[in-house]
């Protein structure tokens, strides 16, 4: 099984994509993180990245599909994407090196995402999210896990957020219409509860 986990960015998906890889044995991608490792080990690459991602904007699809390209190249099956497709051009180039099963959008207000993206902190050290509305720190700004410093990161803040939004709305249309003729896009609510959206995603993946 090969799927995509589409949505606005805060709208759940990373979420639902570690659990299905939790549950289902399904091996997460996810390009984000590819691109954080990236930036983590210092390389040329890595800070051409950061320079990119740090304002809000998106790395270069060339980048992206090289990175992506090498780890599908190792899974071969049963994977989750999650952050990738972001434009028609990569969908067309994911079309072209292997065949996607099922694409599920996540769709939720953009007023939620805001106020959910904004309250985000992580850990500088494990990389865990905490939110400081839903999923508070038992110590204000250090981590529960290893007692790292909580910190927000710079795509997370207000200014940041509108921006990414507003990238997103313009690339997401056409990536859509694709997956909508080829018969595998699914729309999943993402304003009900994390177990209930699993459940529909759960359902709809062997149907």
């Amino acid at each position: 099984m090969k799927i995509i986990i589409m949505g606005i960015p805060g709208s759940g998906k990373s979420s639902q994509a570690k659990l299905l890889e939790d549950q289902l044995k399904l091996k997460k991608i996810s390009t984000g993180d590819l691109l954080r490792e990236e930036i983590k080990k210092g390389t040329t690459l890595g800070n051409k990245i950061k320079e990119l991602i740090d304002p809000g904007n998106l790395a270069p699809d060339d980048i992206i599909d090289e990175i992506l390209k090498k780890k599908i190249k190792k899974i071969k099956d049963n994977f989750i994407l999650d952050g990738y497709p972001r434009n028609l051009s990569q969908t067309k180039y994911l079309d072209k090196i292997i065949k996607i099963d099922k694409v599920f959008l996540f769709k939720i207000p953009e007023k939620i995402i805001i106020k959910r993206l904004s309250n985000r902190r992580q850990c500088t050290k494990c990389k865990r999210n905490y939110n400081l509305i839903s999923k508070k720190p038992k110590k204000h700004s250090i981590c529960d896990y290893d007692k790292s410093r909580l910190i927000q990161r710079e795509d997370d803040k207000p200014k940041t957020i509108k921006h990414r939004l507003k990238v997103y709305k313009k690339e997401i249309s056409p990536i859509l219409n694709f997956y909508k003729e080829k018969n595998i896009l699914i729309i999943v609510n993402a304003e009900k509860s994390p177990n209930e959206i699993f459940k529909i995603i759960k359902n709809k993946l062997y149907k």
